[in-house]
């Protein structure tokens, strides 16, 4: 099996990080983009892997989205990290942060998490097996070359994997709407996982009955929410300010 990695950004962590790229497609005729697409095409060649010159038509027939930036490789498929591993590499650290997303669907979405993650240096991501999104094209563009660098766990019951990181010494706070708590009131420190709901209806009924609390971000505008991966991005660097102070 093999997966497509789209965009200059994410296509160049990617050969930089020494997965396997099995071929590059880059486009003929470059234009403004012709130097990062001269500097990815002499990674690639330097790193042995098969480069070919196609029209734009190409691209955007293979593209996923239409995003692809001139430049789309074909890489061995992603390798999900078991949850067990990704909890082992967190024994014994006083901190830690894991990322649990409840059946969201948006690869985008994905994508712009697992880049959170890198950035607050969080130990991971969990995601759930079925009626979700997984680390296609578009979640690999969103990540921007993070991918390469945070473990994703891609589990078949939620619920059992919260539960397991309960059992590993973690606190679990899942992002709720309709919270009493305020996140700036939480104890969003130490061993934590943040959970985050889908896109359309949020936390599940027994995710959120699994959580350990639930809490909200303050709001004073006429809408209530953000979009989940932005509400991932914001309770993180809540978690890292606390960790800094």
């Amino acid at each position: 099996m093999a997966d497509r990695v789209e965009g200059r950004h994410a296509v160049e962590e990617l050969l930089r990080s020494g997965r396997r790229v099995r071929s590059l497609r880059v486009l003929d005729t470059p234009g403004k983009d012709g130097a990062p697409l001269d500097r990815i095409t002499r990674l690639a060649v330097d790193a042995g892997v098969p480069v070919e010159r196609v029209g734009r038509g190409e691209l955007d027939r293979d593209s996923e989205r239409g995003a692809h930036q001139g430049v789309i490789a074909v890489v061995e498929a992603f390798r999900y990290t078991p949850l067990e591993a990704m909890l082992r590499d967190t024994a014994g650290n006083a901190s830690s942060l894991v990322l649990a997303l409840d059946h969201v669907t948006d690869p985008g979405n994905l994508g712009a998490v697992v880049r959170t993650a890198d950035v607050v240096g969080a130990a991971g991501v969990i995601v759930a097996k079925d009626r979700a999104a997984e680390m296609t094209a578009s979640a690999y563009k969103a990540a921007a070359g993070a991918a390469e660098n945070v473990a994703v766990a891609r589990e078949p019951n939620l619920v059992r994997a919260l539960e397991q990181c309960k059992d590993a010494g973690f606190w679990v706070a899942g992002a709720s709407e309709h919270a009493d708590t305020l996140a700036w009131d939480a104890p969003l420190e130490g061993r934590l996982v943040l959970v985050f709901g889908s896109e359309g209806t949020g936390l599940s009924r027994l995710v959120e009955r699994t959580c350990d609390l639930l809490v909200r971000l303050p709001t004073v505008g006429s809408v209530g929410s953000l979009n989940v991966s932005n509400a991932a991005a914001v309770l993180a660097f809540e978690w890292l300010r606390r960790q800094r102070s």
